[in-house]
């Protein structure tokens, strides 16, 4: 493997000068440069990554917590944002918090022990106040997904999910549907508090009482879409529509009503939330509210190189959701 030493010789220039080209120093001629690099080139020189993060300060990575590793929400969120990374000459690491506040902070220590430029941030469990201290006690630029934490709102990339727990609810009321029952995420999640708020916000607004015996809990997996309508059942809960917090537990719910001889949308109208992949591959096709995860990526990404490199360029950091109309709700009547 040829040495720095062997490049500059080859380039004709100082070891310093090659030293400079690495490391992006904009203080060489441009046709200096060149002939550095093609100098490495033609030698095969590969520079030490490590000795160059010390020297420049920078490890060209960008650090990702994420709740979990699989499923279709966290997939397009880690493939996009790796993507724009990935073609900025950066490399993304990616970790998971796994809900719980112990493995959110480990996983976080990781990222900052291995001098990541910027982190990109999913987090579930840990608290505000503890997500604002750290970003006033870390310098490393620290973006935050699907979440808005007032004091930081220029560096959280989210969706109005109060609006989309509206808009999802809104639609089945113009359906001519009163009596429907709500299948929630885990309520220590942000994102599950403000679509319940949002469907119980669109039922006031129609006048439609709201019955806390008609929200049911679950885990926004789709054998938790199953197991609280069950749970609906067994309280006797009159509904001829549910609005399900994501598409997974819709999906459950959908698979449980077949399982029971029981027809959708004929029996039941069921919406979800996030409009993921397979959403419009089962039978019948769901009703929806689309995220934009794949977009959350992008501009988390983008927001997060550019912060380190010291332009702060604008980007969106709010998006509105989209209602996607399929074949799993009907008029009611």
């Amino acid at each position: 493997m040829a040495t720095i030493r062997e490049v500059s010789r080859h380039a004709n220039v100082s070891v310093a000068t090659v030293s400079r080209v690495v490391n992006g120093n904009k203080w060489v001629a441009e046709s200096t440069r060149q002939r550095v690099l093609d100098a490495m080139a033609e030698l095969g020189y590969q520079p030490n990554s490590f000795a160059r993060s010390l020297a420049t300060n920078k490890s060209e990575m960008i650090g990702m917590v994420v709740g979990d590793l699989t499923g279709p929400f966290y997939g397009p969120l880690m493939q996009s944002a790796e993507l724009v990374i990935r073609q900025a000459g950066k490399h993304m690491i990616v970790t998971a918090g796994h809900s719980t506040l112990e493995e959110e902070r480990d996983a976080v220590d990781f990222l900052l022990k291995r001098r990541c430029d910027a982190l990109i941030l999913h987090l579930d469990r840990m608290p505000d106040e503890e997500i604002i201290a750290l970003c006033d006690r870390e310098s490393t630029p620290i973006i935050l997904e699907n979440r808005l934490v007032p004091e930081l709102e220029s560096c959280c990339i989210r969706i109005d999910n109060e609006a989309g727990g509206y808009l999802a609810t809104r639609h089945l009321i113009d359906l001519g549907h009163r009596k429907i029952a709500h299948i929630a995420g885990p309520l220590y999640k942000a994102d599950a508090r403000d679509r319940l708020a949002g469907y119980r916000r669109a039922l006031e607004e129609a006048g439609i009482a709201f019955d806390e015996r008609s929200v049911v809990e679950a885990d926004f997996l789709e054998p938790g879409g199953a197991q609280a309508l069950e749970r609906l059942w067994r309280r006797k809960v009159d509904f001829s529509a549910l609005f399900c917090a994501n598409d997974l537990m819709a999906i459950g719910a959908m698979k449980h009503f077949r399982q029971k001889g029981k027809a959708v949308p004929e029996h039941c109208s069921i919406i979800g939330y996030d409009d993921v992949l397979m959403s419009s591959y089962v039978e019948p096709a769901l009703t929806t509210v689309r995220v934009p995860v794949d977009e959350f990526g992008i501009q988390a990404a983008r927001l997060a190189l550019s912060i380190c490199d010291g332009t702060r360029q604008e980007v969106q950091t709010c998006f509105s959701p989209e209602l996607i109309v399929r074949q799993s709700t009907t008029s009611f009547g």
